[in-house]
């Protein structure tokens, strides 16, 4: 095993050196920060570098192999001679023109090894087996039908990670991530982490909370992007049970009676009479205003006299697979003039199958959402699939819906309290919900 020594101005530009100089089978055995510089020998100005010890296993050297293909030709020509008998004359004439041709990249190549024992270049050396060709030209040609034919592998190896990032990884996809996502993660995870981290599954885990928490974008405001003056208006929409009405009724509590914001809920669900119901139970046992849309002209008329601040909107659980239905909220959103900033959120459950989910996704790609409100966070068994097609659909997470308790059980999202809920599902089940008192 040779071991050389790399600088970079990180750690992940001294691992991208050692791959590329020396390929997969390099390993990283060290790994330090250094200080390049200063002024005088004090350190002073000094600039930080980093330096990794690298192993290399040892391979044949270039001489060697030079040396096996020569003999391997000499072979071949002597095995050309015994089965076609030339001449004497000719014999003896070709033997002496085969030495001849021979000797001078012999002396070529020991001069060339002598001079640069173990440093040739695949280059050079590829220039002199090819120019050793030439010269023996027929001889060569002549012995092709007889030269063995290497058959190519059946298939590349897959990349070998530590014993510790291969069972994150193995858990990961039992839960239902995708091998994309979950390759991106076992990169990450071998750059960023030494070995001795690695030695430990704790640090490994944790590290990949942090790596996920990055790619995970959250924004728990629903007055995020609201211009000034204007009133804000947010449409809830999802599948039939993915908990609208009741998510709707707590962020109504939240906003009215813990942040003291003049809130009005709104219907268009005309289908379900216990929806409507429900909703407007919320809204007396708070006091706020509620208004069930039947037609068009009065729910404008409602808008126009409406002094909220925030308009909160429950929407009819249409199946995504129905695009009349869906087509149809577009005259809901037009009722909404230039003084209201109109914001679509996507209610999605956390139960829901990986299939189902990028379907409901696809579905309401037209209403325009930006964000969604994950819920039965309690109920779910793995939370993988929907963080990664959020993450691939690049839209972030408002709330977080956790249990049936109106107002508490909601919170606004987390990037570490999701990362974790996907490397350790367990901790789906001890979430509890956000605690507030009225304001006064």
């Amino acid at each position: 095993m040779d071991f050389v020594k790399i600088r970079g101005k990180d750690l992940q530009d001294c691992i991208m050196q050692m791959k590329m100089k020396y390929g997969p089978e390099a390993h990283l055995y060290d790994q330090r920060v250094i200080t390049e510089g200063g002024l005088f020998g004090t350190g002073l100005l000094a600039q930080r570098a980093y330096e990794i010890d690298v192993g290399i296993p040892e391979k044949q050297n270039s001489k060697d192999r030079i040396e096996k293909k020569l003999k391997d030709l000499k072979e071949l020509i002597k095995q050309k001679q015994k089965s076609e008998p030339a001449p004497l004359a000719e014999l003896g004439s070709r033997r002496s023109a085969t030495i001849e041709m021979v000797r001078p990249f012999s002396e070529r190549k020991r001069r060339t090894f002598s001079e640069r024992p173990n440093l040739m270049e695949r280059s050079e050396v590829e220039e002199n087996y090819q120019e050793s060709e030439a010269h023996l030209g027929l001889s060569i040609l002549e012995a092709k039908d007889r030269t063995p034919i290497l058959q190519p592998s059946s298939s590349p190896q897959p990349k070998e990670f530590h014993p510790h990032i291969q069972k994150l990884a193995d858990r990961l996809a039992e839960e239902g991530l995708s091998k994309g996502f979950i390759a991106e993660m076992q990169l990450n995870l071998e750059q960023r982490l030494s070995q001795v981290d690695l030695s430990k599954y704790s640090i490994v885990t944790d590290k990949a909370v942090s790596i996920l928490s990055e790619r995970i974008q959250i924004d728990s405001d629903l007055f995020s992007g609201t211009p000034r003056g204007k009133r804000k208006v947010v449409f809830f929409v999802g599948p039939t049970g993915s908990g609208k009405t009741t998510s709707i009724a707590k962020l109504a509590a939240k906003y009215s009676l813990h942040m003291g914001k003049k809130v009005s809920l709104y219907t268009t669900d005309n289908y379900r009479i216990a929806a409507i119901d429900q909703l407007k139970f919320y809204a007396d046992a708070m006091g706020l205003p509620f208004f069930a849309v039947k037609e068009l002209r009065k729910w404008k008329e409602a808008i126009l006299r409406d002094g909220s601040e925030l308009i909160l909107v429950d929407t009819a659980g249409y199946s995504h697979r129905n695009s009349e239905n869906l087509e149809k909220l577009q005259e809901y959103f037009e009722c909404f003039g230039e003084n209201d900033h109109v914001e679509t959120i996507l209610v999605l459950s956390a139960t829901v199958s990986r299939d189902n989910a990028v379907a409901v996704t696809k579905a309401y790609e037209h209403t325009g959402y930006k964000r969604i409100l994950l819920t039965k966070l309690d109920e779910a068994e793995f939370l993988g699939s929907v963080v990664e097609l959020a993450d691939t659909l690049h839209r972030e997470f408002s709330f977080l819906s956790v249990g049936q308790d109106v107002p508490f059980d909601i919170l606004g999202a987390s990037k570490k309290l999701l990362a974790e809920c996907v490397i350790f599902p367990e901790k789906l089940k001890g979430i509890a919900g956000e605690v507030f008192e009225k304001t006064v």
